[in-house]
């Protein structure tokens, strides 16, 4: 649908990926072992902020978000809401198989490499939290 002014928003990149996680600290640490990612702002127990290069990902707790726009979003909407498939993080094409078999060896159960038609390339495993992730080249 077009708006009134006839301009449409075009998305330029995605800047931020927020996750509702049960544990922050546990979800910092897991992602902090696994990828080359900088804390940058921590409220303990409430919420997280990790440079991931090219966006932020964060994590807040459902339980007690820890900020104003959290707290009003649970109240309300009830609670969390939404699903998410997955989401999936680029890399360096030379580094894939690289990255995926250190994400293996933390004990993190990997799957893949899944080779696609378009020539794209990408592993698939779990956060703690449950949350679907996707490592690839593209």
């Amino acid at each position: 649908m077009v708006s009134r002014s006839g301009e449409r928003a075009r998305v330029r990149s995605v800047t931020e990926v927020v996750y509702w996680v049960s544990d922050v600290e546990r979800a910092v640490a897991w992602y902090q072992d696994r990828f080359d990612m900088v804390l940058t702002d921590h409220s303990p127990g409430q919420h997280a902020f990790l440079d991931a290069g090219s966006f932020l990902l964060a994590f807040f707790n459902p339980a007690d978000p820890g900020s104003d726009l959290g707290r009003s979003y649970l109240a309300r909407t009830g609670g969390v809401r939404g699903d998410v498939y997955h989401v999936a993080f680029a890399v360096e094409p030379s580094s894939l198989d690289g990255n995926a078999a250190t994400i293996r060896e933390t004990g993190t159960e990997v799957k893949g490499p899944v080779e696609f038609e378009s020539g794209r390339r990408s592993y698939f495993f779990e956060d703690p939290d449950g949350h679907y992730i996707e490592l690839t080249d593209r």
